[in-house]
């Protein structure tokens, strides 16, 4: 079952009992299971909850993703060390050779290219000047192809504007912000140091794996955004519908999965690939339209 994104858009104060999230509003309480939540979002600021819950969701291993003032989200709470065997995957992570590194993130920015050429395909737009960019990605990608796939990707996919500053823009960052805090989730769950990356390496960035692996799952937020056209000014709705991310099917290993079971997938092939030094392990997800998994 795919995991479940919470959204909380309007006043309402959180609470966890016997193992429940409570959420309670004006309108009455609703309550679901802990472990089959996998984010939080909280964007209403009437909203209320205790540092026991915060502490609660931690040792569940759920996400805290918090908006600001414009409803956007600012901050990313996720737990420490949740995996029993934390400090020996952070021991492998941390002897990751250079030559390693580089060629996991030309395996990541191959995958990415790929599914930003998918995206264009499915809107019915030329995409074979961007898939022509995946096969020239070199080890490390030093050749910045991931930089030239996304200036002409965007340029097909959005006709008036670009990436940074069109009527797209908010809910693509929206987007990919709720991806991020579900990529982030996954990987403190399986016992990463989320800092330390395999291409990110700012010292200012406390998720720079995170920021590594998001990108072959962007183009999901893509496909979302262009499909349903989700514009400014983002409603309740259609952030609801991005929201919805995580139960959106991508292949995996030629199998179709939930985008969440993709993202686990991933991290423990991650592992392998670091254990075995053989970045021919790491599994990446493939874009293959729009389905979701249903969530009973």
């Amino acid at each position: 079952m795919a995991g479940r994104t919470v959204l909380i858009q309007s006043k309402a104060h959180l609470s966890i009992q016997d193992g429940m999230l409570s959420v309670r509003t004006d309108r009455g309480a609703t309550t679901l299971p802990l472990e089959e939540i996998w984010v939080v979002i909280v964007e209403s600021h009437q909203t209320t909850l205790t540092t026991a819950c915060l502490s609660k969701l931690n040792d569940a291993g759920i996400g805290v993703m918090i908006c600001g003032d414009d409803h956007m989200p600012n901050g990313l709470l996720l737990p420490i060390g949740a995996h029993s065997r934390h400090a020996a995957i952070v021991e492998d992570q941390l002897t990751m050779t250079k030559p390693l590194t580089k060629q996991l993130w030309k395996r990541v920015v191959r995958a990415k290219i790929l599914n930003q050429a998918a995206v264009l395909d499915e809107l019915g737009l030329p995409s074979g000047t961007v898939r022509a960019f995946a096969s020239d990605v070199l080890s490390g990608d030093t050749s910045n192809r991931e930089g030239a796939a996304a200036s002409a990707y965007f340029q097909a996919l959005i006709e008036h504007g670009t990436r940074r500053d069109s009527a797209y823009s908010s809910a693509l960052d929206y987007g990919y912000g709720v991806l991020r805090a579900g990529i982030g989730r996954a990987a403190v769950g399986g016992g990463w140091l989320v800092s330390r990356g395999i291409h990110h390496h700012s010292v200012y960035n406390a998720f720079n794996l995170v920021d590594d692996l998001i990108e072959p799952f962007r183009p999901l937020v893509d496909l979302l955004v262009m499909t349903y056209h989700v514009t400014d000014p983002l409603t309740p709705q259609s952030k609801a519908l991005l929201a919805r991310v995580f139960e959106h099917v991508m292949v995996m290993d030629g199998k179709r999965c939930s985008c969440v079971q993709c993202i686990e997938v991933m991290f423990s092939s991650l592992r392998s690939a670091v254990l075995e030094r053989n970045a021919g392990r790491l599994l990446l997800p493939r874009l293959d339209g729009l389905e979701t998994v249903p969530i009973e």
